[in-house]
């Protein structure tokens, strides 16, 4: 969890530096914040995913739908109130984001050890470095 939060941590700071929507995606950010409150144990419905979004009721189920027909979120009714809808990364959607935040942590780690310059690195993370990113994600 602690590298999405320094992702979601850079995102924000993106707004503080280049002007409003220049590096902004609403379907980025629903998902790492999904992520984060999952991984916290809590919920969100889709009214605080359209404060995160930052867009429109409108485009914001859009987002919604467009990643929920990829199989990386799910809506379901809150069971103690039914006018509110749950929105939930689904286990593929939560794979997807440990896999890439590992791969992202790995490529920054692997251009600082070579003195800032970048080169390709694997998109299948290697197994020691892994196993240590799960267990900061947890």
């Amino acid at each position: 969890m602690a590298l999405a939060r320094q992702t979601q941590q850079a995102r924000i700071n993106c707004s503080q530096h280049f002007p409003k929507n220049v590096f902004r995606d609403a379907a980025w950010d629903i998902m790492l914040e999904l992520f984060i409150v999952a991984e916290e144990g809590r919920t969100m419905c889709v009214k605080e995913t359209m404060a995160v979004s930052g867009e429109s009721a409108t485009s914001t189920m859009r987002r919604i739908e467009g990643l929920e027909e990829a199989r990386l979120v799910g809506r379901r009714y809150d069971p103690i109130d039914h006018r509110r809808v749950i929105v939930e990364l689904s286990e593929n959607g939560r794979q997807a984001m440990i896999a890439f935040l590992v791969h992202l942590f790995e490529a920054g780690e692997a251009a600082s050890e070579q003195g800032g310059t970048t080169k390709p690195v694997s998109f299948i993370p290697i197994a020691n470095n892994r196993q240590r990113r799960l267990g900061e994600m947890e």
